[in-house]
């Protein structure tokens, strides 16, 4: 599996990870979903989504974090972002669009949506509000060949597995920025019942002046310009390649708990589905109540996971339940 990454964007140089020449062909008439599943964490909402339309697939993990009065009554903002984001990918899959003339758009409409959202109300800093990471795949064929292009922007992860090969595609940038947090939230121990604690609160927000900043982390903000860090991928994979769209609270199974490698958690995928892998990530967290041997921010995040395989050429995409 040829595969290859970059980061493209307005004062950024195209950087391969690994190189494989890009080849035409036609979108795919889609992915077949095997499994699909998404539950909260401690948190009163789950600001998790995936879906797919056309010939594209597609997980949302989404948070905020800001001072003052939510804009929102019925939901977290974080919530109303990848529901929003969700939305426009229903309604207009990038089939044949390139990923970074989408993303363009999706930026413009955000911002708009969300100074809707906030008319009547305070003006925010920048980088208040929701966030979202993003990992994107669509399908495209050339005679009986089959390719996967992919966009990532956050510390959401794709796993590609094509006999016994596996490959991850995936975001790091948040990567220090998350130790801190976790630094903080463990510190002095968890206190049962409180979700977040006040310093790793006050963490969060200290990271948030790093968000979407050269040396900082990505994520999709309708108030800061995040075009920039939006990475690219693609490769070539067999009809049989299975894929998995994972959050990082669902990634925990193998990040932070350790409780099997990239190629077991495939596999646990395609057995016991991703309700079934969800379950188990539950026991594991439970059983440390206080993140005393597994450290973490919460107890429990919102894990979502989706598994898609190419569909047959002849078979339209398979709805998500």
């Amino acid at each position: 599996m040829g595969v290859s990454g970059a980061v493209q964007g307005e004062g950024f140089v195209s950087v391969s990870i690994e190189r494989s020449a890009p080849a035409g062909g036609e979108a795919g008439q889609g992915w077949r979903v095997i499994s699909q599943a998404s539950e909260k964490g401690s948190a009163a909402h789950n600001e998790d989504i995936s879906g797919t339309a056309g010939s594209c697939a597609w997980i949302v993990d989404g948070s905020a974090f800001f001072s003052g009065a939510a804009r929102t009554t019925e939901e977290s903002e974080g919530a109303w972002l990848v529901r929003r984001i969700d939305a426009l990918l229903r309604a207009g899959p990038p089939d044949d669009l390139a990923f970074p003339a989408w993303a363009a758009g999706l930026e413009r409409q955000l911002q708009q949506d969300y100074a809707a959202l906030g008319e009547g109300h305070p003006e925010r800093g920048a980088g208040e509000g929701p966030s979202a990471v993003l990992g994107l795949i669509r399908l495209r064929r050339d005679g009986n060949a089959c390719r996967i292009e992919g966009a990532v922007i956050g510390d959401v992860s794709i796993l590609i597995r094509d006999g016994d090969r596996i490959e991850r595609w995936t975001d790091p940038s948040s990567n220090p920025f998350e130790a801190k947090t976790i630094a903080a939230a463990t510190a002095d121990g968890h206190r049962p019942g409180e979700v977040i604690s006040p310093a790793a609160l006050a963490q969060i927000l200290r990271n948030r002046c790093s968000l979407n900043r050269q040396g900082g982390y990505w994520a999709i903000n309708p108030g800061l310009g995040w075009q920039a860090g939006l990475r690219l991928f693609s490769g070539e994979i067999s009809p049989g390649a299975i894929v998995l769209l994972a959050s990082d609270g669902f990634m925990r199974l193998v990040d932070v708990i350790a409780h099997c490698d990239e190629a077991g958690l495939m596999d646990a995928v395609a057995r016991v589905g991703a309700a079934g892998a969800i379950a188990e990530l539950r026991r594991l967290e439970s059983a440390d109540p206080l993140a005393g041997r597994f450290r973490r921010v919460k107890i429990h995040d919102d894990a979502t996971a989706l598994l898609v395989t190419p569909g047959a050429r002849d078979n339209h995409i398979e709805k998500p339940s």
